[in-house]
């Protein structure tokens, strides 16, 4: 009797989390910060995420339409991009803009490289890198009650002024940053239950962050605190370097990862033309993704035994 066997693409992982359940717990993660967001920046932070978060439900659900395919919103990962996106972002910025960026990191990182699961690149970086390098002036523009200012990274890269931001305030959030990016404490707490619910690994954000702390130490020791804490370093470390679909499979390749993103963060951070460099150092990394992969996948079949 003849017997047929099935044939599946890789990776033959089994899991008792689906995808699904993965988006619902990342988006309790980042309710922390969505709500200390609105505490620091106001109600004009509620209407940002909320765009962003509808474009990112149309814009999926427009290329399913085309392409007369079943809905994929269902699993949430647009609703995620479309928050990261969000949180990157000051509350000033025009919704108009915002729902381009959506719509660029939807349709073109990710959506055209098949969906989830297939994308390169970290679709809420795409956006907002798109939007960087198209509307500096916009997305650069942060407002504290109500009084239109730099953030801490732009006045020392550019030694406007000196000591215009404490320890706590950086900490707590309260000070001119993108929404989702200033509160070290809550962005921990999301940390924390990532790391609970076992969605991410934990040294990752630890490598990156100390990565970056370390080389800031040796170039610029006496602005240390706010190269760690004042800008998108936490969220880009907890959310995006540990997006599973983006960033290296194997325990070694992620650790390389994290430290890479790093490396990069502070090379844009102080010989760059940005004050940040959080989101294009993930987007460089991710690029090497299958090039860390094929050299840290521990390989099952067909590997050298040495005989003592």
């Amino acid at each position: 009797m003849e017997q047929n066997l099935i044939i599946s693409p890789p990776p033959h992982i089994k899991s008792k989390f689906s995808v699904k359940n993965m988006m619902l717990d990342t988006l309790i993660a980042l309710i922390p910060s969505g709500v200390g967001a609105v505490i620091f920046f106001g109600y004009e932070s509620l209407l940002v995420i909320l765009t962003a978060v509808l474009a990112a439900i149309l814009s999926e659900y427009f290329v399913n339409l085309i392409r007369k395919q079943k809905p994929t919103i269902t699993d949430f990962s647009c609703i995620i991009t479309g928050i990261l996106l969000a949180y990157s972002l000051p509350s000033s910025t025009p919704l108009w803009m915002v729902v381009i960026g959506v719509f660029v990191g939807i349709v073109f990182g990710k959506m055209v490289f098949g969906g989830i699961g297939f994308n390169l690149f970290n679709p809420a970086l795409v956006g907002r890198a798109f939007l960087q390098i198209s509307f500096p002036k916009e997305i650069s523009s942060f407002v504290i009650d109500g009084i239109t200012t730099a953030t801490p990274l732009t006045i020392i890269k550019y030694k406007m002024e000196a000591g215009t931001t404490n320890i706590y305030n950086l900490l707590i959030g309260n000070y001119a940053s993108s929404l989702g990016e200033s509160s070290v404490i809550l962005l921990l707490l999301g940390y924390l239950y990532l790391i609970f619910r076992k969605h991410i690994h934990p040294l990752v954000p630890l490598f990156y962050i100390l990565t970056v702390g370390i080389i800031s130490f040796i170039v610029s020791p006496k602005n240390l605190a706010t190269y760690i804490f004042g800008g998108g370093l936490f969220l880009g470390a907890i959310f995006m370097a540990t997006d599973p679909v983006t960033t290296p499979v194997s325990p070694k390749g992620k650790i390389i990862f994290a430290v890479g993103c790093g490396i990069l963060t502070c090379v844009i951070r102080f010989w760059g033309s940005y004050p940040e460099g959080v989101c294009f150092s993930i987007l460089l990394m991710n690029l090497l993704t299958p090039i860390i992969d094929n050299y840290t996948i521990i390989k099952k079949f067909g590997s050298v035994v040495r005989e003592k």
